[in-house]
């Protein structure tokens, strides 16, 4: 291989890698049960106001717990924090549905997490949450085509685009839950979920 193509190669590579590190927080699309087993704490908040933060790469809000999904034990949560890049989240005084990660003793979000304003919750999303705890033990996965439909899957839900597959949309107003033969199955949740 000649200097000048390797040169080029190096060239388009650098721009390749530089370009997936600028856009590193677009977010791969997720089923709210994976962005809920997935993060350390889910909570529903009230969003007081920002306070100044003790991180010097985080910007803290000051909050009121109203509903802990997750973990459960009883420890007072009132600051939240979000970093200061393009993947950082910026909320403002209101109700949220908000998902992150411990770092460093503290709580982290960010734009791939739960940051939904409460009221826009339909009462199925707020009864899943209550739900999705159950199906940790499941994994979520997407499929595109009938082929990867036919093996039997114990412990996988599959979100598919045809027929034998649960389309995207339809799968949001469900879980994915582990049933008594050990395999995991969609569960569409109906029902009047008591409003908060």
């Amino acid at each position: 291989m000649s200097a000048a193509v390797t040169l080029g190669l190096l060239i388009f590579l650098s721009a390749v890698l530089n370009e997936q590190v600028a856009e590193g927080c677009k977010c791969l699309p997720r089923h709210p049960q994976q962005v809920f087993c997935e993060s350390d704490v889910v909570i529903r908040a009230k969003i007081i106001g920002s306070v100044t933060s003790t991180h010097p790469d985080l910007v803290a809000f000051n909050i009121k717990v109203i509903t802990k999904y997750k973990p459960s034990n009883k420890k007072d949560i009132r600051v939240i924090y979000s970093t200061k890049t393009s993947c950082g989240g910026v909320l403002n005084n209101g109700e949220y549905l908000l998902s992150g990660s411990l770092m460093d003793g503290v709580i982290v979000f960010g734009l791939c997490d739960f940051m939904w304003p409460w009221d826009q919750l339909s009462s199925v999303q707020k009864g899943n949450l209550n739900m999705y705890r159950r199906g940790c033990v499941c994994e979520i996965a997407s499929c595109t085509g009938a082929s990867c439909l036919t093996k039997k899957l114990q412990r996988k839900c599959l979100i598919g685009v045809n027929s034998l597959g649960l389309v995207y949309e339809e799968a949001l107003q469900s879980v994915c839950l582990p049933c008594r033969d050990g395999f995991c199955r969609w569960r569409k949740m109906i029902g009047n979920y008591k409003r908060s």
